[in-house]
C-alpha cells in the first residue's frame, strides 16, 4: 500500500487475484512534457497520487495552460496547447505550474512528501 500525498488515502500497487487494482501515479513537478517540448532534461519533484487526484490535479494544468496560451476557447490536451506556445509561454507555464503543484498538493496534506529526481 501506498499513501497519496494529498488525499492520504491508502492505495493498492500490487495486483492480487480477487482484488481491485486502484493505481498510483507519479506526479512530476513540473511536468516531464513541459520539459520536453523546451529540450531540456528534466529535474523536479515527484508526488505520489491516487488516479483521482491526479486527474484533478492536471485538470488544474490544462487551466494554467490555456491562461497562458491565452485560448480563446478552452482546450483540453495539454500536448496541443504547448504546441501552440513559444518558449517564454511554456517557460512561464512551467513556472506557474510547478509552484501551484506544490501549494495544490500541501493544501490538504500539510507537508511536502517529495522523491527529487
Amino acid at each position: 500500500m501506498v499513501e497519496c500525498y494529498k488525499c492520504r488515502k491508502e492505495i493498492v500497487v500490487t495486483w492480487k487475484s480477487g482484488e481491485i487494482y486502484l493505481g498510483i501515479d507519479i506526479h512530476h513537478n513540473p511536468p516531464e512534457f513541459i520539459s520536453n517540448f523546451l529540450n531540456e532534461e528534466w529535474s523536479g519533484e515527484c508526488y505520489n497520487l491516487c488516479r483521482k487526484c491526479h486527474i484533478e490535479l492536471h485538470k488544474e494544468i490544462k487551466k494554467i495552460l490555456n491562461e497562458v496560451a491565452k485560448t480563446l476557447k478552452f482546450v483540453n490536451s495539454e500536448h496541443w496547447i504547448c504546441q501552440r506556445m513559444n518558449k517564454y509561454q511554456i517557460k512561464e507555464a512551467k513556472e506557474k505550474i510547478y509552484f501551484f503543484t506544490k501549494k495544490w498538493v500541501e493544501e490538504t496534506n500539510g507537508n511536502t512528501n517529495t522523491i527529487t529526481g
